[in-house]
């Protein structure tokens, strides 16, 4: 809810929607429920269930639970082992790691960003000649184009166009439309005299291009180089294209030295030559046209005619303090050159940008190929290199998710030492917490999805406030016995039976909400039919495997960890202590013994 800058503002609708919904839902149980429930059940008689009542499953959890208790140390070890293990083999494997999910995108923007100096007319042909070329594409709804604009230059230039490609429906869809936009590059790679580059639609907010390179020093032409020499390094690493830096070059200029002595003769000031030239060639404001509301600007300058070549400007008369005018020619000399289009600034110091995205391979792989060939190069002193786009907001928000996670593990635990009065049995709660963790990377195993810092990230601190219900309601119980004179171990058998049903109903209903998403089934109110897969399931998926494993580990193991935590916070001592460490050192020598000899 407190996520800052954008990515806060995109995500922030769920916490938001999630508070006001589980704020009616405990009205709702607390208020309404028990109104129904008074005007449709009947009181009955209290019957007790005794072990021949139980059901084969509940019969079965009993004789784990028993031998769990019998064996806490056992219990403990295996636990703790299971998660460092589950731990070691996801992390151990190299897992990919995205921001976002990868969607089939729904369009595609094509930047056209042709030389300095180009017209109008020059530009409209290259994005002609696009549109041509792409329009064999079947699975193409149809084209826009604009010319003079782009969506990531910053304003308008008429050297810049933008072509926007709407693809079909989904299901009318022959191929993948990330295939045809990969084609789409390809057959555009061979347009010459311009740079086109071709990305496709994005989810989430605007966070960058995926690889975004910065280089930030005092000298252009030295950072021109470290560019040139950069892109030569990371021009064949695979997955990334469209390889392009921010430095307008070759911008042609006319340059006019004025030669101060004859100036001065002539009587003849260098703001008054440098104002006549501008009048000429761009106009002079002097004056406002007024008619009704409306007010034009007056502008003098030369005829067009009179200002199209170079001698026809160098043949411009100058006027003198004589009144006789002078050809410009005679003042000053002319020079053609190139310079810089834009010069960008970083903290008062000079900044070129690289940018790439990315093709095949996730942008943080891309990414970190990059930064391996990137790191070789020899930078001057005062020059450095830093990332943004996708690395610069992964690294924000994989650093707020991890405060967020331990501060929502500091608020579920000052709720539970309020509740319990008890630092050991808050603490057994937030275990089951942990225990969670195995599940939800078991999960991404298993279902092979890549590990979402966004929507993995919010599934596991959400998922912390979900695994704690189980827990808190066995314990809760567990006091309840205890309280009314019930020994340790028949409370703990006992808790464990009549809470065996509630829980497990809780886990199996959240995990049935969340398997639409998970597997992608969703629902079509315009043709009224059931649909599989689609890009929310993709967007959506990781969050919901993330809490559908995790809860489901957590729960089937805070039904058994959870009473053997309660029973070792209310027997522990230093014998017990010891006789635990030998019983898991026995149980290490005994598996040892059975492991075949190689």
């Amino acid at each position: 809810l407190f996520w800052p800058d954008i990515m806060g503002e995109f995500m922030s609708y769920l916490p938001r929607t999630l508070i006001i919904v589980l704020s009616a839902s405990l009205f709702v149980a607390l208020v309404i429920n028990p109104v129904v429930a008074s005007a449709t059940l009947k009181a009955g008689g209290r019957r007790s269930r005794k072990d021949k009542d139980h059901t084969l499953l509940i019969k079965a959890y009993r004789v784990v639970l028993q031998y769990a208790l019998n064996h806490r140390a056992l219990v403990v070890f295996i636990a703790i082992f299971m998660l460092v293990g589950t731990l070691a083999a996801y992390f151990g494997s190299d897992p990919e790691v995205e921001l976002f999910p990868e969607t089939d995108p729904n369009r595609s923007y094509i930047q056209i960003e042709a030389p300095q100096g180009t017209n109008l007319e020059t530009t409209n042909g290259l994005a002609l000649e696009v549109e041509s070329i792409i329009s064999g594409e079947k699975d193409i709804k149809f084209v826009t184009g604009e010319v003079g604009v782009a969506s990531d230059f910053g304003g308008g230039e008429a050297r810049k166009a933008t072509v926007s490609v709407e693809f079909v429906e989904r299901d009318d869809r022959q191929e993948s439309s990330a295939i045809v936009v990969d084609r789409m590059r390809e057959m555009l790679g061979q347009i010459t005299g311009a740079d086109i580059k071709v990305e496709k639609e994005r989810m989430g907010p605007p966070v960058g291009a995926p690889v975004e390179i910065e280089f930030i020093g005092a000298d252009v032409d030295v950072l021109s180089g470290l560019v040139e020499n950069a892109k030569a390094l990371i021009a064949d690493v695979p997955g990334l294209v469209d390889v392009k830096d921010d430095l307008s070059r070759a911008k042609p200029e006319i340059a006019f030295h004025i030669d101060r002595e004859k100036a001065t003769i002539l009587g003849l000031s260098t703001i008054e030559i440098s104002n006549t030239i501008k009048a000429a060639v761009n106009g002079w404001r002097i004056g406002d046209y007024r008619e009704g509301e409306d007010e034009y600007g007056i502008i003098a300058r030369l005829p067009e005619k009179n200002r199209q070549t170079i001698n026809q400007i160098e043949s411009l008369l100058i006027p003198t303090a004589k009144g006789d005018p002078v050809p410009l020619s005679s003042v000053a000399t002319l020079e053609m050159r190139s310079g810089y289009g834009s010069i960008r600034h970083l903290d008062q110091k000079r900044l070129i940008r690289i940018s790439a995205n990315t093709a095949g391979r996730s942008s943080i792989e891309v990414l970190k190929d990059v930064q391996d060939r990137l790191n070789r190069m020899e930078l001057p002193t005062g020059y450095t290199i830093d990332y943004a786009g996708d690395q610069e907001e992964q690294q924000r928000s994989s650093e707020f998710l991890s405060k967020a996670f331990v501060v929502a593990i500091f608020l579920i635990f000052l709720v539970l030492l309020t509740q319990f009065n008890s630092l050991s049995q808050a603490m057994i709660v937030i275990s089951s917490v942990v225990l969670s963790l195995m599940g939800v990377f078991l999960g991404l195993m298993i279902t092979g999805m890549p590990f979402g810092i966004i929507m993995t990230g919010i599934g596991v601190i959400s998922l912390a406030g979900v695994v704690v219900n189980n827990a808190i309601v066995l314990i809760d119980y567990i006091n309840l016995l205890r309280k009314d004179g019930m020994e340790l171990n028949e409370a703990l058998m006992t808790a464990g039976t009549v809470r065996f049903r509630p829980v497990m109903l809780t886990a199996i209903t959240t995990i049935l909400g969340l398997a639409p998403m998970a597997i992608g089934i969703s629902f079509d109110f315009r043709s009224f039919t059931l649909q599989v897969g689609g890009e929310m399931a993709v967007w959506w998926g990781p969050m919901a495997v993330a809490v559908i494993f995790g809860l489901a580990v957590a729960t089937l193991l805070t039904l058994v960890v959870v009473p053997v935590l309660y029973s070792i916070s209310e027997t522990a001592s230093l014998r017990a202590t010891w006789a635990a460490i030998k019983e898991v050192w026995t149980f290490i020598r005994g598996r040892s013994r059975t492991q075949p000899v190689s």
